[in-house]
């Protein structure tokens, strides 16, 4: 088993991962929650992308896909982390703390409900796809071994 196989494995292994942890969380029910599902999307083109062709254009275009999967994932991080902050205002002892503290207690769900970390399946696997991505395909030259 190669390397770039088992990347590849993980990078399909992490969308299936994904998917059916949206499906569970009925991750649809506004515009901004279809992000993920999108980011999915492009993730699923780049993998086929990658694991079927093998010109440098389409390892560019790949590259490409995996770079805006990383930022929607940053981006998805800070949307669950400010979700929760704004659920620490029905606390009475929320404008007690500092912003650090609320920083905090949004960024490790102390507060709210929105899962900080889990933007960093999309983020892990477009990282992963990106090493595939620096693997090269080792092709036997035709005749040897015959």
């Amino acid at each position: 088993m190669s390397l770039r196989f088992g990347l590849l494995a993980l990078v399909a292994i992490g969308i299936a991962g994904a998917t059916f942890e949206l499906a569970f969380e009925r991750h649809w029910e506004s515009p901004t929650q279809l992000i993920p599902w999108a980011a999915l999307g492009v993730l699923t083109l780049a993998l086929i992308l990658l694991a079927f062709g093998g010109s440098p254009r389409t390892v560019t275009v790949v590259r490409v896909l995996a770079l805006v999967v990383l930022l929607t994932a940053a981006y998805g991080g800070f949307v669950h982390v400010s979700v929760n902050y704004g659920a620490g205002g029905s606390d009475s002892e929320w404008s007690t703390l500092s912003p650090l503290t609320q920083w905090w207690y949004a960024a490790t769900k102390t507060v709210g409900f929105a899962p900080p970390l889990a933007p960093g399946m999309l983020a892990q696997s477009a990282l992963m796809l990106l090493l595939a991505s620096l693997t090269s395909k080792r092709r036997e030259p035709a005749g040897l071994g015959a």
